[in-house]
């Protein structure tokens, strides 16, 4: 509630928790754009056999030639807003949210080690199936692009729900190194320069 015509704290911290989960979810959508013809060429170059490509330039013209601009930006842009926009959501507010705890209070200096680790994986747990569908679908050349929900199913039919999580615990170490160090990187220099 409000007392002599103010925001109240309840309305202050939801205000402030809607701006957070807008603000993280419009950078995922931003993101995407730039990410998806990176990882684009990412996969080719990963999955590519009898190195068909010398280096990622050699990639990208191959893209272009055969499948042109859309082949770069589009292919996979789907699924990659799918995933990133709910991501970077989960990602901010769980880091956010727990770091006003008591427990980080009690974790001092290392609260963001542990809040940002924490919140790198909770960022892939619910988004990890769509990454690989992402990545099935961009790993593809030329021709006509299946849809997210065709590569899907037949992953399903093929392989069963568990091939939807394939290589989801090295990306949770991963997640959970890289996240931890970039929020303890942030705290540091924003103590430092504030």
């Amino acid at each position: 509630g409000t007392t002599g015509g103010g925001v109240g704290v309840e309305e202050a911290v939801a205000t402030s928790f809607v701006a957070l989960l807008l603000a993280a979810a419009f950078s995922g959508f931003v993101t995407s754009f730039l990410v998806a013809p990176v990882e684009r060429v990412k996969v080719m170059m990963q999955a590519q056999q009898n190195s068909l490509y010398a280096n990622e330039l050699e990639c990208i013209q191959a893209v272009l030639e055969t499948e042109g601009f859309s082949g770069l930006f589009s292919r996979g842009l789907g699924p990659t807003l799918a995933r990133e926009i709910p991501s970077y959501a989960i990602y901010f507010v769980v880091y956010g949210v727990l770091m006003q705890t008591s427990q980080a209070q009690n974790l001092g200096t290392v609260a963001p080690l542990v809040c940002g680790a924490i919140s790198g994986c909770a960022c892939w747990v619910p988004v990890y199936p769509i990454d690989v569908v992402k990545t099935l679908v961009q790993n593809t050349e030329g021709g006509a692009e299946a849809s997210s929900i065709e590569v899907a199913r037949q992953l399903y039919e093929d392989e069963g729900i568990g091939a939807f999580y394939n290589g989801l615990t090295p990306k949770m170490l991963r997640a959970s190194v890289n996240h931890a160090v970039t929020f303890y990187v942030y705290a540091l220099m924003m103590d430092a320069l504030v």
